[in-house]
C-alpha cells in the first residue's frame, strides 16, 4: 500500500507554475514501512503506483497544454528518490494503475475525454488508455464511446475492469481484449468496485458501500454494507479497492480485507 504524505491542508491543482515541493511516500508491506522522500517535485501528486522493479510512478491529474508547451505530469523515481523519467499522460485523469507487465492503465473523467485546460485534442479522448512504462500508448478504449470513466480496477493484465458513462457498462478486459460486459441495473454510480465470491462490492458515494449480485451479466444492488473493526466498531473514513483487496482508513488505523 502506498501513501502520499504532506503537511499541506489544501492544494490548488490549477496553480501555475506548480510550486516545487517535497513529498514523503510511505510504502507499507506486511508489517514493514519504507519511506521515500521526493525533493523539489514540480507536480501536485494525486496518483501513485509501483513498477515491478520497485520504481515509483507519480502522476498529477491535471495537465496544462499552453500551445506547444505541455506539462509532463508523470514522473518515475527510483527507491532513492532520484528522477528517472518524465512524460505526459494528459489532463483529466481519474485513476492510474499498473499491472504486472508494467503497463500503465489510465482512466479519464469528462474533461479529460472532451478537452479542457488547453487541450483541443485531449490524450484521454478514448476514456481508458494503456501505456508503456515510459508513456507510449499501447491501447485505447475508443470502441466504447466513453463520456466519463467512473471507476477502474486493475487486478492484472488479464483482469482489467472499468465502469463508464453513459452506457453504464462494467467491462472486463483480458490482455486488452473485450472479454465480458456487465450491465449495472438502475444505472448506479460506482466510484470504486471489486469482485468477490458472492458478486460485486461497490462504493456508490462517499458514505455508502453496496453489495451487488451478478446474474446473466446483470449487476443488481442487494444491500448496504457497513465496515467494522475487530471489535465491531464502525470504521468511518476513506475506502480504497484494488484487485480483491479492500482498504479502510479509520481513526485508529488502516484496515485491509481480502475478499
Amino acid at each position: 500500500m502506498l501513501i502520499i504524505e504532506s503537511s499541506l491542508k489544501e492544494l490548488d491543482y490549477f496553480q501555475r507554475p506548480v510550486p516545487k515541493r517535497n513529498w514523503i511516500i510511505r510504502m507499507i508491506k506486511d508489517e514493514s514501512i519504507e519511506t521515500v522522500e521526493l525533493k523539489k517535485v514540480p507536480l501536485m501528486p494525486t496518483k501513485l503506483d509501483l513498477f515491478s522493479d520497485g520504481t515509483l510512478l507519480l502522476v498529477q491529474s491535471r495537465c496544462l497544454k499552453d500551445g506547444a508547451n505541455i506539462e509532463r505530469n508523470a514522473r518515475r523515481f527510483n527507491p532513492n528518490g532520484q528522477l528517472i523519467d518524465a512524460f505526459t499522460l494528459g489532463d483529466g485523469i481519474e485513476s492510474v494503475q499498473i499491472d504486472e507487465t508494467d503497463t500503465i492503465w489510465v482512466s479519464y473523467f469528462d474533461e479529460g475525454v472532451f478537452g479542457n485546460f488547453g487541450w483541443e485534442q485531449p490524450m484521454g479522448s478514448e476514456g481508458v488508455i494503456a501505456y508503456t512504462m515510459n508513456g507510449r500508448k499501447l491501447w485505447g478504449a475508443g470502441s466504447f464511446d466513453i463520456v466519463d470513466c467512473y471507476a477502474l480496477n486493475v487486478a492484472g493484465s488479464k483482469e482489467v475492469y472499468f465502469y463508464y458513462y453513459d452506457d453504464f457498462y462494467l467491462v472486463h478486459l483480458n490482455e486488452m481484449k473485450d472479454s465480458v460486459r456487465y450491465c449495472v441495473e438502475g444505472k448506479n454510480t460506482l466510484q470504486q468496485f471489486m469482485f468477490d465470491e458472492a458478486g460485486l462490492i461497490g462504493q456508490v458515494d462517499m458514505n455508502t458501500i453496496m453489495r451487488f449480485t451478478i446474474r446473466n451479466r446483470m449487476i443488481t444492488p442487494k444491500e448496504k454494507m457497513q465496515l467494522t473493526d475487530e471489535w465491531g466498531k464502525r470504521i468511518i473514513g476513506p475506502v480504497f479497492m484494488r484487485g480483491r483487496y479492500l482498504y479502510a482508513y479509520g481513526k485508529d488505523g488502516i484496515y485491509r480485507r481480502s475478499l
